[in-house]
């Protein structure tokens, strides 16, 4: 279940179908508006994640940014990859976040609204609003 900027356990309270799931190939991305809402939905390796399309430090289209991923900290010359294509970087001023949690990489505050994702038996990609 997503989470609301707190933290706590978010419901939500209707199903939209935005399409068919194969029409976003592995690591693409597909960004829908729904109502007053622009979401990304984003085709990781461990199935489909959807975040809200806007960064909170100036508002840009956040879900039109790269994705890539980081590093975790360690000893010097040390590199241990990590989050491996799901950080999503804006891209008007780098800010990064955790697609799958979206939690922002630079401070522990941060976030950015996610939506839980379905794939009916028929095939069709649901977000949860």
């Amino acid at each position: 279940m997503a989470e609301d900027p707190a933290g706590a356990p978010r419901k939500r309270s209707r199903e939209v179908v935005i399409g068919r799931a194969d029409e976003v190939p592995a690591g693409g991305r597909k960004i829908v508006q729904i109502d007053h809402l622009s979401i990304g939905v984003f085709r990781l390796a461990d199935g489909f994640h959807a975040v809200r399309n806007y960064c909170p430090h100036q508002g840009a289209e956040l879900c039109k940014g790269s994705l890539h991923g980081t590093y975790r900290p360690g000893a010097v010359a040390e590199f241990t990859p990590a989050l491996d294509g799901r950080v999503l970087r804006c891209p008007w001023h780098g800010w990064e976040f955790d697609i799958v949690t979206g939690k922002g990489l630079y401070d522990a505050k941060s976030r950015v609204m996610t939506y839980e994702v379905k794939v009916t038996e028929a095939g069709d990609l649901v977000v949860m609003v």
